[in-house]
């Protein structure tokens, strides 16, 4: 699909990407409940700041339950749907194409469209999770007693857990054996599974990124 730079194009990549950092900021803030990080801290605030707009009339109607922000969630993935109709209806208007490039409009576009907003909402979520990886990779190295150390720790941990258990990093808390390998890391003091979580969150944008260009297809 051939696209034009003119204003709208701008217009929309600037839309597209203030609405990403909202989607971002919701499910933040899902993610800040799931592992417990207190309401009180500045980065909790800020989040519940830039998200109370969308969250808080949802939650009336979809409570939490199950340790999960519900209302948080379906907040990203409503703004990701908006968003997903405004690129549908400028593309469809030929504001972000060539006239050569419009191959027709689909009889039943809203599942693609929430398909496409599911994905992009996934892919946006990846994108926070390797910044939250790589931001506490480099505060360990530069800055391992910097105050925000601990609270991205706490959030770097659940996606750093599996892969420490598959390379016998398990903390002697969790009852669970070390493996030789473990104890070589760890001697060494050059944790590995920040690279590797990293490597396996890359495939899986990729994959998303495969599959919005599938949906774009179906949708144009």
């Amino acid at each position: 699909m051939a696209v034009s730079f003119g204003p709208m194009t701008i217009i929309w990549l600037a839309v597209k990407t203030l609405g990403s950092l909202f989607v971002m900021a919701c499910a933040l803030r899902a993610y800040l409940q799931a592992v417990r990080l207190h309401s009180q801290n500045p980065l909790s605030r800020l989040t519940f700041q830039m998200t109370d707009w969308v969250v808080l009339p949802i939650r009336r109607l979809v409570p939490g339950f199950g340790g999960v922000d519900w209302a948080s969630v379906l907040a990203s993935l409503l703004i990701s749907i908006a968003l997903a109709t405004i690129f549908y209806l400028l593309t469809v208007w030929g504001l972000l194409q060539d006239s050569s490039g419009s191959t027709g409009k689909p009889v039943r576009p809203f599942g693609w469209l929430v398909l496409l907003a599911a994905l992009w909402a996934s892919k946006w979520c990846l994108q926070l999770a390797v910044v939250i990886l790589i931001v506490n990779a480099l505060m360990s190295w530069i800055n391992p007693m910097h105050p925000m150390k601990p609270v991205l720790e706490l959030l770097a941990s659940p996606m750093l857990k599996p892969f420490r258990r598959l390379m016998g990093r398990i903390d002697s808390l969790e009852h669970k054996k070390v493996s030789s390998i473990g104890r070589r890391h760890q001697g060494r003091g050059f944790d590995l599974t920040p690279i590797a979580a990293f490597l396996v969150l890359q495939i899986l944008a990729a994959v998303v990124t495969e599959l919005e260009t599938v949906v774009i297809r179906h949708l144009f």
